[in-house]
């Protein structure tokens, strides 16, 4: 699957990820006389002229524009990569081992260690991670069953009991000091078993809770009130400008959590996208993600209908 997100070329956005999709493309092509490109994203005249080349050459353009268009003429010719399209004295490629480590390599650093992935999972991040080769960006999350996402809700209500007592030191006034006592006060009729160690925990399901499915139910409808709530408080009271924390810890107390009988983590077509938030959503949209939803710490991307091809 070869995609871009946007125009390559002459006048071109040149997304560096987009850029070295289509060198690599060309690469696969015969282009001769012209010598092989160096596959670095950018974009400059050896990249146009070979652009050009492969529009006269393999299309029949009377008059080459030297760029390459999402859904475009020129990428569907340049992805119909078949024997015809190489030279005749050429040999098969062949990975080299170099080149094999280079791109596990690459991988390890766009996906955590402990990301899980089914067939699907790994399809996806497979599919999105030449996109993101310029963008600070790592997946964090991908399959979780129903013990890690309710695990994932006894982290969050772990976070937000810690930032409710950093808020009532911040010199509130007595009302919104009873308002996050109110908050505490929920927040603690409803605790996981144990009730402390998600936050703090470097394993995604350690500790292991030991409530019912009721009482772990009980705590996310308590815990999704209580968000709002402390929202609420946090926003009147201006508390991200009095906390020495900043302002994403309250954005992550305050981020809403998905129920973990409607997440799509459970199907393998989900995954968190940790960095640049606005950059990851931007770039999903545009592969077709059917969900981008910020969630401070990171973005929750669904690809309930895989990754679009047709870029």
């Amino acid at each position: 699957m070869s995609l871009i997100s946007a125009s390559v070329g002459q006048g071109g956005f040149n997304l560096p990820a987009d850029v070295k999709t289509v060198q690599r493309l060309l690469n696969q092509h015969n282009i001769p006389p012209l010598r092989s490109l160096v596959v670095d994203g950018i974009a400059g005249q050896a990249t146009i002229t070979a652009i050009r080349h492969f529009q006269s050459t393999h299309i029949g353009m009377k008059s080459p524009d030297g760029r390459v268009d999402p859904g475009g003429q020129t990428l569907r010719k340049l992805r119909d990569v078949s024997p015809r399209n190489t030279p005749l004295n050429s040999k098969p490629h062949a990975e080299t081992p170099a080149a094999r480590r280079a791109d596990q390599k690459d991988r390890q650093q766009f996906v955590r260690a402990q990301v899980r992935e089914l067939p699907i999972t790994t399809k996806i991040i497979d599919a999105i991670r030449p996109h993101f080769q310029d963008v600070r960006a790592v997946v964090v999350s991908g399959y979780l069953n129903d013990s890690d996402l309710f695990w994932k809700v006894n982290y969050h209500w772990e976070y937000l009991l810690w930032m409710t007592d950093h808020a009532m030191t911040l010199g509130v006034t007595e009302k919104d000091k009873k308002s996050l006592m109110a908050i505490r006060s929920a927040l603690l009729s409803c605790k996981p078993d144990p009730d402390v160690g998600y936050r703090t925990s470097p394993t995604l399901g350690k500790p292991e809770d030991n409530s019912t499915p009721e009482q772990a139910d009980r705590r996310y409808k308590v815990l999704r009130q209580s968000k709002q709530d402390f929202k609420k408080i946090v926003e009147a009271a201006n508390l991200k400008q009095k906390s020495p924390r900043g302002a994403q810890p309250f954005d992550l107390a305050a981020a809403p959590v998905a129920h973990p009988g409607s997440s799509k983590h459970s199907t393998g077509y989900a995954i968190d996208i940790q960095g640049d938030n606005a950059r990851i959503k931007a770039i999903c949209k545009n592969l077709g993600a059917t969900m981008t939803f910020d969630e401070k710490s990171h973005v929750h991307v669904e690809f309930k209908n895989g990754v679009q091809s047709s870029y």
